[in-house]
């Protein structure tokens, strides 16, 4: 079972920033591995932009 949820990516963004910012207690660092995290789940296919459909 599959479960989908609809998440703004600037809600994406925030939350990844936050947790690697509190793991790593360095701002240029979150926001590199916030990036690196999201463009991770946009190639594998576990994110997808506001209106792109799955394929059949």
């Amino acid at each position: 079972m599959t479960r989908r949820h609809t998440v703004s990516l600037g809600d994406l963004v925030s939350v990844f920033y936050e947790e690697y910012l509190a793991l790593y207690g360095d701002e240029e660092l979150a926001a590199v591995a916030a990036s690196a995290t999201l463009n991770e789940l946009l190639a594998e296919g576990y994110v997808r932009p506001e209106g792109e459909v799955e394929a059949a």
